[in-house]
């Protein structure tokens, strides 16, 4: 059976199932949504067989799904005749290397597949070669009657320079055959001149459709979702990653229970262990970030952006860097001048990471009140010899208690403890107005 006629089983103009299945790893993983994403590869496989090779940029954050489309696609080729390179791009650097390097060689056809001058005279099908060696087929099939090629590679680093030669080099690099470069990774590329080809496709994936949510906690949970499901299934905000891991840890620590066909809490909220599952298995976020949703939770009144702005360069560059990563992550949210937590759960689990352990819990963490003072004037922005002024230690002593707090809170630098101890922020803590002693010091003295 033909390309063409395998491909007429994929039709490119009905609406693909909101839910397929691809075999990952060994497993068989569904897809939920990612229609329009579906119907843009597949109808970009069409097009090879009428002699046009595409590139496809697929991007997204982290958890999105990119990994299981990238896959599905891949088994599609090889069910309609494509040979198929696929795996992490850090694996098929000589491929990416060589494809930038054929737009030097003069004889090839351009990407869109229209005849050069010097077409004729091709040039050496060095991409055939490493497509031979990747198992994609020999050298010698290339021609009319050679099979196409699909290159899905997935985790790309759109700032390699590699890769970023490879970009700018893939609309004039061809081989004999014609070839489907599909490049998946977190982001994308820097340069927007680099999607503007013709040929080219660029594919963003967002959050998924409410419909396609509760379709995943349907399945995981073994029924429809009541209200109380679906307030969690809103706290994960659309993150297919996140959303399976809240329905994992809800499932296997026995949070919910199913009686005619609806999925229900077994108790009024969510356990404690799921609720920290919406940060702690969230992706985007570092753990500095982390640090920080924890510190903000535990403020009396949510952070003004004004304040954060305002701190000394060194806190205000690690703090501002945390709540952009919140903000883009969809944890936080701008309202007027205060920081928000986006989702009552949200704030819930923040909390769960900001909580102080008792003494009873970790003595050993518990700071005395000499090591409160100096964490409140670290967080302030004064140095060691300021803080040294201000409580009557010697900047060495100064520095011994900084060790001892580093080590007690688990931290490794100044700009760590103060994300860690956001809410000493405030203007409540500092009722000393008593300047430090003046200082002529070099700028990188701590």
């Amino acid at each position: 059976m033909s390309i063409a006629a395998r491909m007429a089983s994929f039709p490119l103009n009905e609406a693909a199932p909101s839910a397929v299945t691809a075999a990952y790893r060994g497993k068989e993983v569904k897809l939920y949504g990612r229609v329009h994403e579906q119907w843009v590869m597949r109808q970009r496989l069409h097009r090879i067989q009428t002699g046009r090779s595409n590139l496809i940029l697929l991007q997204g954050p982290r958890g999105y799904g990119k990994t299981a489309l990238v896959n599905r696609i891949s088994d599609t080729a090889r069910q309609v005749g494509f040979e198929v390179v696929n795996g992490p791009a850090a694996q098929y650097k000589r491929l990416l290397l060589t494809a930038s390097l054929m737009t030097g060689i003069t004889g090839f056809q351009t990407f869109s597949g229209v005849a050069g001058p010097n077409t004729a005279q091709r040039g050496p099908d060095l991409l055939d070669e490493v497509f031979a060696a990747l198992g994609a087929g020999s050298p010698d099939s290339g021609g009319a009657g050679a099979r196409p090629v699909l290159v899905a590679l997935d985790d790309v680093a759109w700032d390699d320079p590699d890769v970023v030669a490879a970009l700018r080099a893939l609309p004039e690099a061809r081989s004999a055959r014609r070839v489907l470069w599909l490049l998946s990774g977190t982001g994308g590329p820097a340069s927007p001149a680099l999607c503007r080809h013709p040929d080219t496709v660029e594919l963003t994936l967002g959050p998924l459709r409410r419909r396609d949510a509760l379709r995943i906690a349907a399945d995981r949970l073994g029924g429809a979702p009541d209200a109380s499901v679906e307030h969690l299934i809103t706290a994960c905000g659309g993150h297919p990653g996140l959303l399976t891991a809240a329905l994992e840890a809800l499932t296997g620590g026995g949070g919910h229970r199913v009686s005619g066909g609806v999925a229900r809490l077994v108790s009024a909220s969510p356990p404690p262990q799921v609720v920290a599952t919406l940060l702690n298995a969230d992706p985007r976020l570092s753990a500095r970030t982390r640090s920080l949703l924890g510190a903000v939770a535990a403020r009396q009144l949510p952070p003004r952006m004004s304040d954060l702005t305002q701190l000394p360069d060194g806190q205000a560059v690690s703090v501002l860097g945390a709540v952009r990563e919140a903000v883009e992550a969809g944890v936080l949210v701008l309202d007027g001048d205060r920081l928000r937590f986006r989702h009552p759960l949200l704030y819930e689990a923040a909390a769960l990471l900001g909580r102080e352990p008792s003494a009873d819990d970790a003595e050993g963490a518990v700071l005395s009140p000499t090591e409160q003072t100096i964490t409140r004037l670290v967080a302030a922005g004064l140095t060691n010899r300021q803080i040294a002024s201000r409580v009557n230690l010697s900047p060495h002593t100064v520095n011994f208690h900084l060790r001892k707090i580093f080590q007690k809170l688990g931290v490794c630098s100044r700009v760590e403890l103060v994300g860690t101890r956001l809410h000493l922020l405030g203007p409540e803590f500092d009722a000393d107005p008593t300047p430090p002693t003046h200082e002529s010091r070099p700028a990188h003295a701590g």
